[in-house]
């Protein structure tokens, strides 16, 4: 639950948590059709998806990147819904935290995408768009995540 301060009513913490869980579940939600376009396109050829090895970068092998995107959408799924419920309570620490990580994960795979159109067109990892595209949709949920807890958490009082 948010605690700004004594001014702000149970109604107005809905609200607010309602407001960034939106943008939150609309984050997730592309990531989990990243998530399930690619294990269909692994086993179905089909005009209206692009085929696999479009939606992978290759550094990983696929079971092990399937495993790694079901641990982060589980995670996306559980803080997502956390505000929704306006069940989580904000920290500015994790804010900070989480916002520069998220400022620092959409610079790379911003250059990422820079370079994969430009010097690096020839290098697979560079110039795999689609993946990256994804990669920003959650740097956008780490980035609001963040927000929710830098703007709402209470700082730490030091003792």
């Amino acid at each position: 639950m948010i605690k700004t301060d004594n001014q702000t009513t149970i109604s107005e913490s809905l609200a607010i948590s309602q407001n960034y869980a939106k943008w939150l579940w609309l984050c997730a939600g592309l990531f989990a059709i990243r998530v399930i376009a690619q294990a269909i396109s692994l086993v179905f050829s089909s005009e209206f998806l692009p085929n696999f090895e479009s939606w992978h970068g290759g550094v990983l092998p696929y079971p092990a990147l399937l495993t790694t995107q079901l641990l982060i959408l589980f995670w996306l799924v559980r803080t997502a819904r956390k505000i929704s419920l306006n069940s989580l309570r904000p920290r500015q620490r994790i804010g900070i935290i989480a916002i520069i990580f998220a400022s620092l994960y959409f610079i790379i795979i911003l250059l990422r995408l820079i370079l994969g159109l430009t010097i690096l067109s020839e290098h697979r990892w560079f110039a795999s768009y689609l993946p990256a595209f994804f990669h920003l949709a959650l740097a956008g949920y780490l980035f609001l995540y963040g927000h929710f807890h830098f703007r709402y958490g209470l700082k730490k009082a030091h003792k």
